[in-house]
């Protein structure tokens, strides 16, 4: 079958291969892949030449015909983090993330354990299931806090975390800005009912960007006592400023996704895709097939060509 993997560099090529079953599967299912989104993430992951598939963003249907989309990390459920309900901070866990550590999601086909499947609701088909991914990783981001009525919102950064993040805000009936830096972007924050003026101090500030310029501003424009949340990765060091500790700003991470109350935040975030369609016709820029992998992740990588979420099918 085909597969994407790194080239060694920095880019990617597609190559064949065999479906590999990971060793922590105790119940594989084969998934056909059929939606396959290219994260920020992969862009790095790329270019430090892992021997692995890439893709941790992917949808598909299973033999039977059933369309699902594919949580990608896979806890232990028996170290004290997922026993206290922490699931995604998995002592073990980035041992068996698709796409990272096991073979993911850009390729034919994928074998995961059937823990993994999440099935997409009515309506909702897997050549966008991708989109589940990224969705749950804004939902994570905005339960990470306590919203209070009327609280002020906004989001820096208007790559594809960052506008699901809006759509998960409006989602939730809460009023959020959006500071993003290409107008196809600002544009697209405006479909999902962001507001593009920013004021000059906000409640809650998440940062969706993942620079020192975008940490900076946002302890800039969050109020004293206020929240910062991180829904990005810093792939180089940052640091923080004296405004950090005369405001007493709340920094917190916000990584990947596992439960809220007991309900898988993938399950909340299949939901969410279906209740709003019009996320997917705002978020999806490109699509590439398989084979035109390497050209997809230079698109991907190029975010001043209008690109916000780019996706590969067959």
């Amino acid at each position: 079958m085909r597969a994407v993997r790194a080239s060694g560099d920095g880019g990617v090529r597609v190559v064949d291969v065999e479906p590999t079953v990971p060793a922590h599967a105790t119940d594989p299912v084969r998934v056909r892949v059929r939606s396959c989104g290219i994260c920020g993430s992969d862009l790095h992951l790329a270019a430090w030449n892992l021997p692995v598939t890439l893709g941790h963003e992917f949808a598909g249907v299973l033999d039977d015909g059933t369309a699902v989309a594919v949580q990608p990390n896979v806890w232990c459920g028996e170290c004290d983090r997922c026993l206290a309900g922490e699931t995604n901070l998995c002592r073990t866990g980035l041992t068996r993330l698709h796409g990272v550590s096991v073979d993911g999601g850009l390729a034919d086909e994928v074998i995961v354990d059937r823990s993994c499947l999440v099935p997409l609701p009515t309506g909702v088909g897997a050549e966008i299931g991708a989109l589940v991914e990224p969705l749950a990783v804004a939902g994570h981001a905005v339960r990470r806090v306590e919203l209070e009525p009327g609280a002020r919102i906004l989001v820096i950064g208007g790559g594809s975390i960052g506008l699901a993040l809006v759509g998960v805000a409006q989602a939730n009936a809460v009023d959020v800005d959006l500071s993003a830096r290409y107008p196809h972007q600002r544009e697209a924050g405006e479909r999902l009912g962001a507001r593009l003026v920013v004021a000059d101090e906000y409640d809650v500030v998440v940062d969706a960007a993942g620079s020192q310029a975008s940490l900076d501003d946002a302890v800039t424009r969050v109020r004293p006592g206020g929240t910062v949340v991180v829904a990005a990765t810093y792939w180089d060091p940052v640091s923080f400023g004296t405004d950090l500790l005369g405001k007493e700003v709340h920094v917190v991470p916000a990584a990947m996704y596992g439960h809220d109350h007991g309900v898988r935040e993938f399950d909340l975030a299949a939901e969410l895709l279906a209740a709003r369609p019009e996320l997917a016709d705002v978020l999806v820029s490109h699509r590439f097939a398989l084979d035109d992998a390497a050209e997809a992740f230079r698109v991907s990588g190029d975010r001043a060509s209008g690109a916000i979420k780019v996706v590969l099918g067959p």
